[in-house]
């Protein structure tokens, strides 16, 4: 059974164990999605009077979604906010760096947000912090308690320190997402390359007239260019089109 702090310094070895043992499991885990679903968990741990947690994002102008939570609860309460456009992660995504309430029953900021959340998820206190990535990539880390008044300066302060590891990892996996777009399109550069080499070889036509058939072949059979492209280096021709009279 783990010890109970007894006061400051405990707490503090308390908090720099769980920060040790969040680290260690973060080097373990490189799968994608799965180092964000980590820190929520052990942030939901490690924060006094947490209950649920979770990480939303949003993606320029679109629509808010979470990344990774602690169970349905939380992803409730995150698609009430994203229905209601109004919360307090969806204010720390657009505009504010930390946003709580003590008991959102009594709370008037979302009107269109807290009677929703306090009735169907039972939520009474909660707080979110803004994860700074970039102008274009936004996210928050979310606590909520069925308690009101569940967060105190201590618990506002701990899950200011979970906020960083929650912004290092989350700007970790736009970053990975990033390089994964640049390689699917650089291996499709390649595959359309190949493509109008073999049909420029083939049909004796310019590269720019190789590309026109390979598009036309794609609008006609409502397949991606790429996969045309693929077809056309396995095959060393076009797929036959039927048109229409």
């Amino acid at each position: 059974m783990d010890a109970v702090p007894d006061g400051p310094f405990d707490a503090i070895d308390v908090l720099a164990g769980q920060l040790r043992d969040l680290v260690v499991a973060m080097s373990e885990d490189q799968a994608a999605g799965m180092v964000v679903s980590r820190v929520v968990q052990f942030a939901a741990a490690a924060m006094p009077g947490a209950e649920h947690a979770s990480i939303s994002a949003m993606h320029g102008h679109g629509r808010p979604k979470t990344l990774a939570a602690t169970g349905e609860v939380a992803l409730l309460i995150d698609r009430i906010q994203h229905e209601a456009g109004e919360g307090p992660g969806v204010q720390a995504l657009i505009q504010s760096d930390l946003v709580w309430s003590n008991d959102l029953s009594k709370d008037r900021q979302w009107p269109r947000f807290a009677p929703r959340a306090v009735e169907a998820a039972g939520v009474r206190s909660l707080v979110s912090y803004r994860l700074f990535l970039s102008e274009e990539h936004r996210a928050a880390l979310n606590f909520y308690s069925s308690c009101p008044y569940a967060f105190d300066q201590l618990a506002l302060d701990i899950g200011t320190i979970f906020a960083a590891y929650a912004s290092l990892t989350v700007l970790n996996e736009v970053h990975r997402d990033k390089a994964m777009n640049l390689e699917r399109a650089l291996e499709s550069s390649r595959e359309i390359g190949t493509a109008i080499g073999i049909l420029m070889a083939r049909e004796l036509c310019t590269s720019e007239q190789a590309f026109a058939r390979l598009r036309e072949a794609s609008q006609h059979t409502h397949r991606k260019l790429r996969d045309i492209a693929a077809d056309v280096k396995q095959t060393g021709a076009l797929p036959t089109l039927t048109h229409s009279r």
